[in-house]
This record gives C-alpha cells, structure tokens and sequence, in this order.
C-alpha cells in the first residue's frame, strides 16, 4: 500500500495543527500572560514561520536534525558537567567534541566535492551525504555511552538534555529565564578509574569476604549472596571492558574513515558504488556496537530493578 504524496501546504497544514506546536503556541500565550509581557507571543510569531516552512519541507530531516543536536548537547554537557573533560585535559580519555567538530567539516567538505560533480557521484550525491550523517550520529552515541561508561566507573551518575526535539515553548521558556549554572568540579576532584582497577577492587572486596567467610562458616548464609554479586559485577565488568575496548577503537578510525571516503571520492576514476558499498559496512558495524551497547544497558537497568 502506497502513501499518497502531500502537497506542501497539507504538509504546513499538519505541521501547523500538530500537538507540539498547538502547546508551542499555548505556552507563548501562558508566559506572555504570567509575565505581563507580549516576548513570547512575539518570539514565537518570529520563529513559527521559519519553522513551519523546514517541517513542511521535509518533516524527517527536521527531526533528524533534531536528534544531533539532542547528542550534540548530551556531549557536551558529559565534557562540561561532569569530570569527563578534566580526563580529557589529562590526556586519559580522547577529546570527543573535538574529533566530532573534524568530523563535522570533513562532512561538508565531502557534500561540497559530491555535489561539483557531474558523473555517477553526483547522482548519488544525497544518499552519500546521508550516510555520513548516519555515521555522525552513530559517532556521537558511541562517544557518549563510552563518557557515560567511564563516569558510572567513577560512581558518577549524570543527568543528560533528552534527545526529543525541543518544543518552540521550551526554546521561548529557556529564552525568558536564565539557566542554572552548571556544576563545575575541581581539578582531580574524582579520580579516572580504570576497567582493570575496578575489577581489581571487586577481586580485593571478594577476597576480604572469602577469608571472613573461612573464619566464621557459620555465617555463609549472609556471605554468599554478595559473594554471588561480586562474582557477577567481575563477569559483568569483563564484558564491558571488551565492549569499551571495541568502541575506543571505533571511535578512533572514524577521522582516517571519514578522510579515505572524501580522498576517494575527490578522486575522478574513484568507484562511486565500492565506496558506497564501503560506507554501509562502516554504518553495519557501528549500528552493531550501538545496539550492543544499548543492550548491555538495558541488561543493567534490569538487574537494578531486580
């Protein structure tokens, strides 16, 4: 069954009555009139058209765009926030924001060279640029959940911005009240742990129990259920250091990736479809690593739960 093809004003019609807006619109006038002021109707009259006319554009590429910002902002508020980014001034985790900024300007160096082009490359021009987004994306996950690995290494449990696409009457809001500063932490405040120490300290702690354990037998009803945890979290620590392992590689070669595809591709003789063909590998295994990891996360929340 087949969608049929909206016109750009029933596109702008549906944007127009969609829920988000119709609460964009009535939290304008709920502000305007909590602080006797006409901004917010006035900011939102400004900033309707314009985006009214990139939703009825093309709806799927606003929220795309939409989610890397949602990552964009998760990182750097890792960086800021919390004590990620005095490990990365140690030199003990990679600048991640800044690899992406590379990444983002080989992006567009990559879309200007496709789109000079009159051979096959231009023809496929959309679809190559597109695919570099998906990587940009799977990018900013993965560096994202490896910080969020190391911070929750470090006992460390932030709160990140949502990745949904943020309404017009939260961009109004955030434009009428100033934030709260952000917690900034001293200098070696929080130490890095490493996956090798961490599980070293689980070795020592399992240890400790055993001997107090071989001292008083008769208390092994209260020693062998924490036993049996210990021994799990050690397992579970050892499969996530492989899995961090993999990412930290990944992340690594995006730049030489990202540089090969634009170097083949400004080349004339290039072949556009072993690129291409080249390019959904990449996208293949980064999606594994994503979802891998997003596993690994669901399995913790679960046994928390539990």
């Amino acid at each position: 069954m087949t969608t049929p093809v909206r016109t750009w004003s029933q596109r702008a019609w549906a944007a127009a009555t969609s829920p988000g807006n119709l609460l964009a619109g009535a939290g304008a006038l709920a502000l305007a009139s909590m602080a006797w002021t006409p901004l917010p109707l006035v900011l939102f009259g400004l900033g309707e058209p314009v985006w009214l006319a990139r939703a009825a554009r093309d709806p799927e590429a606003t929220s795309r765009q939409a989610i890397v910002q949602g990552l964009e902002a998760q990182l750097e508020a890792l960086v800021t926030t919390t004590p990620c980014g005095e490990w990365i001034a140690q030199g003990l985790l990679p600048d991640y924001v800044a690899i992406y900024g590379r990444l983002v300007e080989t992006r567009a160096q990559t879309a200007r060279v496709v789109a000079g082009r009159d051979d096959a490359t231009r023809a496929l021009a959309d679809d190559i640029v597109d695919r570099l987004d998906d990587m940009l994306r799977a990018y900013l996950t993965m560096a994202r959940d490896r910080l969020l690995f190391h911070c929750s290494l470090a006992r460390v449990y932030p709160q990140l911005p949502t990745t949904a696409p943020i309404s017009l009457a939260a961009r109004i809001r955030r434009a009428l009240i100033a934030p709260a500063p952000a917690p900034q932490l001293r200098a070696g405040q929080i130490r890095f742990v490493t996956i090798d120490a961490a599980i070293h300290e689980v070795a020592t702690k399992t240890a400790s129990l055993e001997a107090e354990l071989a001292a008083s037998p008769d208390h092994a009803p209260v020693y062998r259920p924490i036993l049996a945890t210990l021994a799990n979290r050690k397992a579970e620590l050892a499969r996530r250091g492989a899995h961090d392992r993999d990412m930290a590689a990944q992340l690594r070669v995006f730049p030489d990736q990202f540089e090969l595809i634009l170097s083949k591709l400004a080349t004339a003789g290039a072949s556009v479809s072993e690129v291409v063909d080249e390019m959904a590998l990449l996208l293949e295994q980064t999606d594994d690593t994503v979802a891998f990891d997003a596993d690994l996360r669901d399995l913790d929340l679960d046994r928390i739960a539990s």
